[in-house]
């Protein structure tokens, strides 16, 4: 007998968050970018949490959203299955994708691009490495937006991390400067 192998049609789980039995994340990916790409040094995402009753019309927005490149590179979706004891049962998280939280340009522009899609809660950013580094709750923002806002708000520990990194930046141009500079040693 011989073996046949059947492809079926995607799943209409990737439209239905709250339909998922089996995974705790739907994913989205930008134009060009895999789902399976590791994540940026730098990454970070925008968290909106989704009321249920929203969850599954908002996800469909996100992924499309996403997948025609108007959002970060990728986007996920947390399905009835994710869920955490200390968690808000009513909701969950929508999470968008930048490659670089430094890039305040880039996350602004997801900002607004979220905003033009209707989304007015409010929305958190936070890099990725604070959620590996199991930075949860109140103080693990890097960036806020306040419900209806378009513009992101800087925390201070935020504000202080860009200061640093970019008094650092100009001392290394400064110091690879000089070096360029330095008159060469004179061998005799």
């Amino acid at each position: 007998m011989p073996i046949v192998i059947v492809k079926t049609a995607p799943s209409a789980q990737q439209d239905a968050p709250s339909r998922e039995t089996t995974e705790h994340w739907l994913w989205a990916a930008a134009p060009d970018t895999p789902l399976t790409e590791d994540d940026h040094p730098w990454s970070g995402k925008w968290l909106w949490f989704a009321p249920l009753s929203l969850l599954d019309r908002s996800w469909a927005t996100i992924r499309t959203a996403t997948e025609d490149g108007l959002l970060g590179y990728r986007s996920k979706a947390a399905t009835l299955i994710n869920t955490c004891t200390k968690s808000d049962d009513t909701r969950r998280p929508i999470c968008i994708y930048t490659r670089d939280w430094r890039n305040i340009d880039d996350v602004q522009r997801v900002l607004t691009n979220l905003r033009t899609l209707g989304i007015a809660d409010v929305l958190l950013y936070k890099t990725d490495s604070d959620t590996r580094r199991g930075r949860y709750g109140t103080g693990a923002s890097t960036f806020v937006a306040p419900a209806t806002k378009m513009k992101l708000v800087i925390p201070k520990r935020t504000r202080e991390a860009l200061e640093h990194q970019h008094t650092a930046r100009a001392q290394a141009r400064r110091t690879a400067a000089a070096r360029r500079k330095a008159p060469l040693p004179r061998h005799t």
